[in-house]
């Protein structure tokens, strides 16, 4: 018959006891990263109900001892909302979910000049396909000033670097223009050239794309656990300890089972995703 002992510890005895860093650790037991549910799943829905730090004050500890019990999991979490009940789910492992911003399409973009005032703003086309882009002044053309560029994004922020192909007195002339990504797929930011000229600029036409390359997404719980609760105490922090037998981590063809662990809000909604980990059984 296979057993799970799960129980609360008093939060103060368990920071006393448990070691802080991992060179501390003793043998055989590790820390599991935490994630905000927002920085692994699709946002939104995922993240809403986030709370930021709580990943990183809360600690997962991974023990396995000799003897019976094969793995020991214990949370120490801390940066939560205080008085609070919270769920555990001891789940299988995921498939984190990817996202990107994709700038392709036809866009507007409107450039204040710091030299030049009087024309501002000056309206620009840009077409972008993957990490190129074709632009000219004035919008609509045809083009006084015509230039490609090489657009590249990294999360939110995106640099786009123009070289003038017609219309500029001094040749080579060049513009860099970065910026952010808003939630809702606009964007703006700040402006240099090489001629001494600066300013802001912004997106008046066309919307950032955003891309999810979908994960497994929620994938259960791990064989044979039921989810469990513990409370939070006026400071936000809780704790809670569970034990599973070696028996749970090999199939019938003898796979040895990832894990994850995840924590609910009284939403329900999951705010904290732990790393996928593994036993050695």
């Amino acid at each position: 018959m296979k057993t799970k002992v799960l129980y609360a510890i008093p939060l103060l005895a368990l920071l006393l006891a448990m070691p802080m860093g991992a060179s501390a650790v003793k043998p055989g037991a590790t820390f599991v990263n935490w994630n905000l549910s927002g920085a692994v799943m699709p946002s939104p829905p995922w993240g809403l109900h986030d709370i930021i730090g709580s990943d990183t004050s809360s600690k997962l500890i991974l023990n396995q001892p000799n003897g019976a019990v094969s793995v020991m999991l214990t949370g120490a979490m801390n940066g939560l909302a205080p008085n609070t009940l919270y769920t555990v789910y001891i789940s299988n492992s995921y498939t984190t979910t990817t996202v990107a911003w994709s700038l392709n399409g036809a866009w507007k973009l409107a450039f204040d000049s710091t030299l030049y005032p009087g024309g501002n703003p000056y309206m620009h086309d840009m077409t972008v396909t993957g990490g190129t882009a074709t632009g000219g002044w004035p919008a609509g053309g045809p083009y006084t000033n015509s230039w490609t560029a090489t657009v590249s994004v990294s999360g939110n922020a995106v640099t786009i670097v123009a070289t003038y192909l017609l219309g500029s007195a001094t040749y080579p002339y060049s513009f860099t223009a970065t910026g952010t990504i808003s939630s809702a797929g606009t964007l703006s930011g700040t402006w240099t050239d090489t001629l001494g000229d600066s300013g802001t600029w912004s997106l008046t036409s066309g919307n950032a794309n955003y891309i999810i390359t979908s994960g497994t997404g929620y994938p259960g719980l791990f064989y044979g656990v039921s989810t469990f609760t513990f409370m939070t105490d006026s400071t936000g922090s809780g704790s809670w300890h569970i034990n599973l037998p070696a028996a749970d981590f090999t199939g019938p063809t003898g796979t040895i089972y990832g894990l994850s662990v995840w924590i609910n809000s009284p939403f329900p909604a999951t705010i904290l995703i732990s790393n996928n980990f593994q036993v050695t059984v």
